[in-house]
């Protein structure tokens, strides 16, 4: 006998329908606080929380890179609240998180959670650092503000175009954005001392660097 929507089976595709029906096309105050806070933030918040540790743990110049850090936060979950709302076009869709079944494996929900998570945390690190770097430079806070903002503002328009780029394509442009990222963290003053005074830290950005490498080898068209 065929589900019906009362089933659990039914709801489930019915949800699913309505996401692809144009749900999320609402333009009303809750739909924008879904897309931003629920989707955005908590996204976020869950899955960059490797990177998120390094900047509170990192104590050469906090005040600029806790700072960095939360207008990063801040501008992605807007960025991507903004995608997920179809408020701003780049050409291409953002892909959903919930559009993805539960599973193992490359192509299921935990495969693309843990690439989405490498390119989250790789925005979060690359603004923070370089944005405290650019206090450290003679920029001041704001400056600071204005570099972490930009980069994720960037880094989050770009992702849809990245993934529905040629896969060698994708998968070049993503090493060297992870490439790049990472050595801005890693070589941060005061970070290589960090990281034999706590080694949680060098633990979080090793596993940021084995979902990155996982990103590139399997998910060059699936982020």
């Amino acid at each position: 006998m065929a589900p019906t929507d009362e089933s659990p089976h039914g709801g489930a595709r019915t949800r699913r329908h309505r996401r692809q029906g144009g749900d999320d096309d609402e333009t009303g105050v809750d739909a924008w606080l879904d897309a931003t806070i629920y989707f955005g933030l908590g996204q976020h918040l869950l899955l960059a929380l490797p990177m998120l540790w390094v900047a509170f743990m990192t104590v050469s110049t906090p005040v600029a890179v806790t700072t960095a850090a939360v207008v990063s936060l801040a501008v992605a979950c807007l960025a991507i609240g903004a995608l997920r709302m179809n408020a701003v076009s780049v050409g291409a869709p953002w892909h959903r998180i919930e559009d993805n079944e539960i599973g193992l494996g490359p192509d299921a929900g935990y495969g693309f959670l843990a690439r989405r998570a490498a390119y989250l945390n790789a925005t979060l690190g690359f603004g923070t650092f370089l944005g405290a770097r650019a206090d450290l430079a003679g920029a001041g806070l704001p400056g600071s503000v204005v570099v972490a903002g930009c980069v994720a503002l960037c880094a989050m328009l770009a992702l849809p175009r990245l993934r529905a780029a040629p896969a060698r394509t994708s998968a070049a442009v993503a090493g060297v954005y992870y490439a790049v990222s990472l050595l801005v963290v890693a070589t941060f003053p005061g970070m290589v001392d960090l990281f034999s005074l706590s080694p949680s830290v060098a633990l979080c950005v090793l596993a940021v660097a084995l979902a990155a490498a996982f990103d590139v080898a399997t998910g060059r068209d699936r982020r």
